[in-house]
């Protein structure tokens, strides 16, 4: 939904009332907030209570629909917000933990008290599986849970009880309210939950489990045509598994991204895959074409891989023509062996289709549409970007056009999902590899906060969503002017009426062919920092979300598909909210370089906690050697992100006193290599010696998962992302030495030699 801009006529009536009246406008303001979700305060990362200005309650109010610029506008919303839930007989969603012994459904009726005992109530819940139960009571012995008068006819909501005993699972319940002057039905989805999500039984009884995180993109092969791909996924899991003794690989959101986007936390679908990680070769129609293959094998394409490979950053556009050029005829190759002759595979295929359902469709017809106004902006010489710039007639799936649309490009719709069908088959040969390598977990898999607002899940599903805010964070000290990651955030109230089915397909498709999740601001479970477009990001504040009923369909989900979930709990994260994810079942994310005591001494292993994946460091982050030497501070500096010259040297004092710090805590641990100085000033740069004695300290930790990132096992200075910074080659860099591939890695000593000490650290009892 677009806000509306106020005109200064309707913003400065607020002006003329008296002081009084102002603060009761803002007190009423203020609980009109509350009502949905907004906060008027938070508390900032150093401890200090943020208050919210009237203007950004408004505008963040504004945003979700709920105008309420003058004191006419506010009395009218408290009103609706009063009359709201009454107006639907039942709620649209209920979830529901399996373990409690009853259950009772909040049912409203437009009748009297009195008048209940006139009234039966009958209702059936269906079960996913099939079956359904039944029963019926009497209005008159149902609890009362409160009455009002509307417009002079009178209300009351009664709490309607069904056995306790219900299966996990999504079911249906209809509800039939008769009697004098009383004849309605009503349904609801109740989706009943488990407690916590799943644990995989590799960890439960306290084995202590470790792996390696990459950034796919930006694996180097011999193989690879410029950006690191699914062969490379497979071949290095098999590695790290059967060489390393490796129990799972981590890896960058694979989600699709929009035209000209490289961040992985920027996606224009969470529900399907990035073409670009296709590995080509690996398709079967490729295997097929001796014309196509010939083709691949002339110097001149030879010689366009090799440049790529070589590139020291990934050429995103220069991959996406070469693999495209390819994939499309590999794709017409399809249609005429297979799809014309209705072989196994092509049935294979519409087998698929059919099963991924009207999700595909739209994301299918999305691309399509996307794909032919490129087309258009290039021959009008427009910049625009992403739906919101389509002729009206495009710019919703259910609009007459877009529906002949479907009809029209059906065969570039047949093509994107040819490719999304490819990207999942080879995901699952990635996953199965990693089970026969020995890895007890196998694939690890991110999954991203939030949707570019032009892209596809945000056309899908744009009334789930709130195009006129992006979700970001309040100014800190890691980002000063806080920081707009120009995401789209989900609106409350509207993924409660739709039956929170987005988050749960969100969920089962990220837990698809992998063995661990990590969720990216897990705390947006609970609030997210909401910046409306007008606004900066000093002028936002946080939204909160159904926190207990998104947390229970993930544990659901993470149990049907036997998934674990790490939930990423960094930042301005409340304990209240760390403590909920982890008795939810999720592993917390936990950073050596975060975990300090107000003295300023890191944390003892021992005071890791057990329910953790732990680690040194992440891709936000400096890499190990990066930290020493302040990498972060110098390129903070050069590109401009420090608004006045004491922040770097408070930075760069801080630094020195965390150098120091950890030096102390290895010599309190007895992992200081032999002849190292002790004072961290006569170590210029980190040695190997010295980084596997800080990986051996976080490997000595009770958390049930230690990650190291790819960079820190190679020994790489340059992290892979410098948040909000668009002069950064973020989300490009490639890792390792300069000319080494992965074959490569996987003979260094300095390789070997860290996981051989990660895993006798993990194997201590």
């Amino acid at each position: 939904m677009q806000s509306r801009r106020v005109q200064p006529a309707q913003r400065s009536s607020l002006g003329a009332n008296p002081c009084g009246a102002v603060g009761r406008l803002h007190e009423q303001l203020c609980q009109l907030a509350a009502q949905f979700g907004v906060a008027a305060s938070y508390v900032d990362e150093r401890g200090v209570r943020r208050t919210v200005s009237d203007r950004s309650l408004r505008q963040v109010l504004s945003v979700m629909g709920v105008e309420a610029w003058n004191s006419l506008q506010l009395s009218e919303r408290m009103r609706e917000v009063r009359l709201d839930r009454w107006r639907d007989m039942l709620d649209p969603v209920m979830v529901i933990p399996v373990d409690r012994s009853r259950h009772a459904v909040p049912v409203r009726l437009p009748v009297a008290v009195d008048q209940l005992r006139q009234v039966t109530l009958a209702w059936r819940l269906g079960k996913e599986q099939g079956g359904a139960l039944i029963g019926r009571c009497v209005g008159q012995r149902a609890k009362i849970l409160g009455k009002a008068t509307l417009f002079g006819l009178r209300h009351c909501e009664v709490a309607l009880s069904f056995p306790g005993k219900l299966p996990l699972g999504y079911h249906s319940l209809v509800v039939e309210a008769s009697g004098p002057g009383i004849n309605r039905r009503a349904a609801m989805t109740v989706i009943v939950v488990p407690s916590q999500c799943y644990l995989h039984p590799a960890v439960k009884d306290f084995r202590r489990t470790w792996g390696i995180t990459i950034q796919l993109y930006g694996l180097r092969s011999v193989k690879n045509w410029g950006i690191g791909d699914f062969r490379d996924l497979r071949e290095m899991i098999q590695w790290a598994g059967s060489r390393l003794g490796a129990d799972l690989l981590g890896v960058n959101p694979l989600h699709a991204l929009p035209p000209g986007q490289v961040s992985p936390y920027s996606p224009s679908s969470r529900l399907f895959h990035h073409p670009l990680y296709l590995d080509i070769e690996g398709i079967p129609e490729f295997r097929e074409a001796l014309s196509i293959q010939k083709k691949v094998k002339t110097p001149s394409f030879q010689a366009k891989l090799a440049s790529l490979r070589r590139s020291p950053t990934v050429q995103y556009q220069a991959v996406e023509r070469v693999k495209r050029q390819i994939l499309e005829e590999l794709f017409r190759l399809f249609q005429r062996h297979h799809l014309a002759r209705n072989t196994a595979r092509a049935r294979a295929f519409l087998r698929f289709v059919r099963n991924e359902g009207e999700a595909l469709q739209r994301f299918a017809l999305f691309r399509a549409l996307e794909e032919r106004m490129a087309r258009r902006r290039k021959g009008s010489g427009s910049d625009a970007k992403g739906w919101r710039s389509w002729p009206p007639a495009y710019r919703h799936p259910d609009l007459p056009a877009v529906k002949q649309a479907a009809i029209r490009y059906q065969n570039r719709l047949q093509f994107f999902q040819y490719v999304e069908w490819q990207c999942q088959q080879q995901l699952q040969a990635v996953q199965s590899a990693a089970k026969r390598s020995g890895m007890a977990v196998g694939l690890y898999k991110d999954m991203a906060v939030g949707i570019d607002p032009g892209g596809a899940d945000s056309w899908a599903f744009q009334e789930q969503l709130v195009a006129a805010a992006s979700i970001g964070t309040p100014p800190e000290l890691f980002s000063p002017n806080g920081q707009r990651w120009n995401l789209s955030p989900f609106h409350p109230s509207r993924i409660r009426k739709q039956g929170y089915r987005l988050f749960a397909e969100c969920y089962r498709r990220t837990m698809q062919a992998c063995g661990v999740i990590r969720i990216d601001h897990a705390m947006g479970l609970f609030r997210l920092f909401w910046i409306p477009e007008e606004l900066v990001p000093a002028q936002g504040t946080y939204v909160c979300y159904p926190a207990d009923d998104l947390l229970g369909i993930l544990a659901l989900e993470s149990q049907r598909q036997q998934v674990m979930v790490i939930g990423e709990d960094l930042g301005t994260v409340t304990p209240s909210i760390r403590a909920s994810l982890m008795a939810g079942g999720l592993l917390s994310y936990r950073l050596l370089l975060f975990e300090q005591t107000t003295r300023g001494r890191f944390a003892k292993p021992s005071r890791f906690p057990t329910s953790a994946a732990a680690s040194v460091t992440t891709h936000d982050l400096p890499t190990l050697r990066g930290f020493w030497i302040g990498r972060d501070i110098e390129l903070k500096a050069q590109l401009g992100l420090y608004r006045d010259p004491e922040w770097i040297k408070h930075d760069m004092v801080t630094r020195t006193r965390d150098k120091q710090a950890l030096l102390d805590a290895l010599v309190r641990e007895r992992l200081l290599p032999a002849g190292c100085p002790r004072d961290a000033k006569g170590i210029p740069q980190l040695t190997d010696e010295l980084c596997r004695a800080v990986y051996a300290y976080v490997a000595r930790t009770p958390s049930r998962i230690l990650l190291i990132s790819l960079e820190d096992l190679l020994g790489d200075i340059e992290t892979p992302n410098v948040p909000g910074e668009h002069a950064y080659p973020s989300w490009r860099i490639k890792a390792g030495p300069p000319g080494g591939t992965w074959e490569d890695w996987t003979k260094l000593d300095r390789v070997l030699m860290m996981t051989q000490t990660i895993s006798a650290q993990r194997n201590q009892v």
